[in-house]
């Protein structure tokens, strides 16, 4: 049985091809195909039948759109079909290199010699176009996933959720969190599938991140009000999770930067900052506590 399942939440019809073709491409075979349709209305079904022949993928052609209520909901639903062991969630406009699959398979056996329950790729944006416009990322072979989540908020890092592999059974259990737009999504996947261990970088192979008007990334201001929702909601899990892990400093300019939020958002306080300044003695600002909170509450019901 192979060991590792792409799945494909279909929706959007423009890039698709491109999306298959990276699949078929492969040069290792030994992974398993699942693409959910989410009601769009456009069927890719001759698409998928030019690369795949009958019986070399799964098709779901759902009724219901429930990626138009979140995204995360359909990410789940086709996933509660998955057998595999570890599974990408490939984005219906993004490719990956040919790779991809060998190099799963070539590290797979250190991956699990480590425990570890995450894999990342390197990642690059493309344009409408298919051309590159970014240099690619690069992590570190491993990481923990604090020290992976501070380097992108502190260092203006990117990620998207088809750069991730996960393990089946512990995103079945845990599930996605369901933010707006699922902005924010693939990060708290990334801390809650990980067991907060480390994360296994596969720098031999990549995706290509499509950035173009179809999809949220690329809409300008569009969803912005969505977005800033889920920045709210992400940020104060993160720090009241995972506080115990972050260095005094960056925890107290995480700290600034979501009270901040709160403030120029209109939204009441959501951080445990008592229990966070007593677990890192920081009484001045533990001293000041009352007044914050009544200033923000006061802000976020005018």
């Amino acid at each position: 049985m192979n060991q590792l399942a792409i799945v494909i939440p279909y929706y959007k019809i423009n890039f698709f091809e491109e999306t298959l073709k990276s699949v078929a491409q492969q040069t290792d075979k030994r992974f398993t195909l699942y693409i959910g349709n989410d009601a769009s209305p456009d069927d890719p079904l001759l698409l998928i039948q030019k690369y795949f022949p009958d019986g070399n993928y799964h098709y779901f052609n759902y009724q219901e759109n429930l990626g138009g209520k979140n995204l995360a909901m359909q990410w789940e639903r086709i996933l509660e079909n998955v057998q595999e062991d570890w599974f990408q969630i490939l984005g219906d406009d993004d490719m990956i290199a040919e790779n991809f699959v060998e190099e799963f398979y070539k590290n797979l056996s250190e991956v699990e010699k480590e425990g570890i329950n995450v894999i990342k790729i390197k990642q690059a944006l493309i344009n409408e176009s298919s051309i590159i416009i970014s240099n690619y990322t690069n992590l570190p072979r491993i990481s923990t996933t604090t020290e992976l989540m501070i380097y992108k908020f502190t260092n203006g890092g990117r990620s998207s959720l088809t750069e991730n592999i996960f393990k089946s059974e512990i995103a079945k259990r845990i599930k996605f969190k369901k933010y707006p737009l699922a902005w924010h999504s693939d990060d708290a996947a990334i801390l809650d599938f990980s067991l907060n261990n480390k994360i296994f970088s596969l720098n031999d192979t990549f995706a290509h991140i499509r950035l173009s008007s179809n999809n949220i990334s690329g809409s300008g201001d569009k969803y912005q009000s969505e977005m800033e929702d889920a920045s709210y909601s992400f940020f104060a899990y993160f720090i009241n999770s995972f506080y115990k892990f972050i260095s005094k400093d960056t925890l107290n300019k995480f700290i600034k930067q979501q009270l901040y939020r709160c403030w120029k958002y209109k939204k009441k306080l959501n951080l445990n900052l008592f229990i966070i300044y007593l677990y890192t003695l920081n009484f001045k600002d533990l001293i000041k506590l009352p007044t914050t909170i009544f200033l923000i509450n006061k802000n976020a019901n005018q």
